[in-house]
């Protein structure tokens, strides 16, 4: 983590956006399976939120898959759903066939 950490410090300082998003999500990530949510929550939000000004598909899907299995593991179906159904637009923009795993945890929200 602490090497993580310190690429979102030289990214930061040198600001390059590409770099801190794809650091703040890999951070989020590693947060997400420690089971420390509101954090790893808040950095996929400043990921999306650079991924958007970017204007990044990869950026784009990374941070709402990630939202959305942050929402899968604190038991917020509603909100799951509205972040996956982001990662389908967001690959249906960049042209990029959507993941079967994806559709599949769709039908199981939608029933």
């Amino acid at each position: 983590m602490e090497i993580l950490r310190s690429r979102l410090m030289l990214a930061q300082s040198t600001h390059n956006q590409q770099d801190e998003m794809t650091v703040l999500a890999d951070i989020a990530h590693r947060l997400l399976r420690e089971e420390m949510f509101d954090e790893g929550r808040h950095m996929l939000e400043q990921s999306l939120d650079i991924a958007r000004s970017l204007d990044d598909d990869m950026g784009l899907i990374v941070a709402h898959w990630g939202l959305a299995d942050t929402a899968h593991l604190c038991g917020d179906a509603e909100e799951e759903l509205l972040q996956l159904s982001q990662v389908v637009a967001a690959h249906l923009q960049a042209g990029i066939r959507v993941p079967e795993q994806l559709t599949e945890r769709l039908s199981v929200l939608t029933g």
